[in-house]
């Protein structure tokens, strides 16, 4: 629901034609502190949402940088996630080949075994042939050729017995690196998983303390709004004051330069909308109207207080109406704003003024078509433009209808 602007012109104290000129330039004096103290207090009020802007944004800062490192985080757990995924692989494939290793062992093994029990055999049947020897064999011979026969036998006998020998050894030492390469895949394999996990363990504990970082990132922001909110509340509350004032400051002027002067009608109040069309604020296109619409920043359906116009950066803004500024500052969503108060409970207000844009003061009388402003992107805005909004005894009117 839009804020309305209260102007309590009830409690302006009026004066009669009877009440002497001293007495009303005393309340004319009176009601002159009263806007002065009221100034003051807005400029410290002022002062203060701006602190409270500056804890804010650097809030808002710590929390967009732990997002960034949050998001760093996940990417480096999903290249992690991607390295465990690619060492899954590997150790399926290394089981794989653990698994052809361990029957390769296997089939050496039987292998062994074999060779073991034919070298028991032989050396059963030399044992049963009884104390034989090989030179024995040789000299048992009938002739020469006889004996080159039992030769070739002994040789061919004594070569197969050294190639079993041969063979058994080999296997031995096939089996041994077997047992090595087996001790060493399901080391490096035991290693690799205790790396990645804790590689993920360590990710993960980060992530988890930057997410509790963020939340009390964002519960600080939470406070420092609800306080930004109490402050611009009540600097609202002092604009409404200052209008106030002013109209009673008015009102008592008229009301002593009435009863100090004999010719009434030569006295010029101070500006005072009389009526009429407003001066067009500013030199661009209407890029909002006033009324409902889906908030571009909050994506939902909310009243506009104003209307909008589009222009660059920097193009001066106008006083649709003489009057006396009665706000020059920062102002909730509005940003940079301008309040003008035009008199009968009239009132004017420019939002999103460009920082250093501002170039009236509180309580300066202005012209129509008098320079204010420069147009800006402050507050809540999605790019340069003017919001314009009129109040008419507290409530937000549509613009164009003066405009128009």
């Amino acid at each position: 629901m839009a804020k309305k602007f209260l102007i309590p012109l009830a409690a302006t104290i009026l004066f009669t034609g009877l009440t002497p000129a001293v007495g009303q330039a005393d309340q004319v004096s009176n009601v002159q502190k009263e806007i002065d103290r009221i100034k003051k207090e807005s400029q410290a009020a002022k002062g203060k949402i701006s602190a409270i802007n500056q804890q804010i944004n650097s809030v808002q800062a710590q929390q967009q940088s732990t997002k960034e490192d949050i998001m760093s985080i996940d990417l480096k757990m999903n290249e992690t996630q991607a390295k465990i995924q690619e060492l899954d692989k590997k150790i399926e494939e290394t089981t794989a080949s653990l698994k052809e290793a361990a029957k390769q062992l296997q089939e050496a093994i039987i292998r062994v075994e074999k060779r073991d029990k034919l070298l028991k055999t032989r050396v059963s049947a030399i044992y049963e042939a009884g104390d034989i020897s090989y030179l024995e064999v040789l000299l048992g011979s009938q002739d020469f050729s006889d004996f080159l026969e039992r030769l070739d036998a002994v040789k061919s006998i004594v070569d197969q017995d050294v190639t079993i020998l041969e063979d058994n050894k080999r296997d031995r030492d096939i089996i041994a690196e077997k047992k090595k390469q087996i001790e060493e895949q399901l080391k490096s394999l035991k290693a690799m998983q205790a790396e990645a996990q804790q590689l993920a363990d360590q990710l993960e504990a980060q992530k988890q303390e930057r997410e509790r970082i963020l939340k009390e990132l964002e519960k600080q922001e939470g406070e420092l709004l609800e306080i930004k909110e109490e402050q611009e509340k009540a600097s609202l509350e002092l604009v409404n004051q200052l209008q106030a004032k002013i109209e009673e400051q008015r009102r008592a002027e008229e009301e002593r330069r009435r009863a100090s002067s004999s010719d009434a009608g030569s006295w010029s109040p101070p500006p005072v909308h009389s009526g009429g069309q407003f001066v067009q604020p500013v030199s661009g296109r209407i890029s909002s109207p006033f009324g409902y619409r889906v908030h571009p920043i909050l994506h939902t359906r909310k009243f506009h207080d104003g209307t909008d116009f589009a222009a660059p950066q920097g193009t001066p803004i106008y006083a649709a109406a003489e009057g006396v500024v009665a706000s020059a500052g920062y102002m909730n969503g509005y940003g940079n704003t301008v309040v003008i108060y035009h008199g009968n409970g009239l009132s004017t207000l420019y939002g999103h003024i460009r920082h250093g844009g501002i170039v009236v003061s509180e309580g300066q009388s202005v012209s129509a078509g008098q320079k204010i402003a420069e147009v800006g992107s402050t507050g809540r805005s999605t790019g340069p433009h003017l919001h314009f909004t009129v109040i008419k005894n507290g409530q937000k009117v549509d613009p164009m209808s003066y405009l128009r």
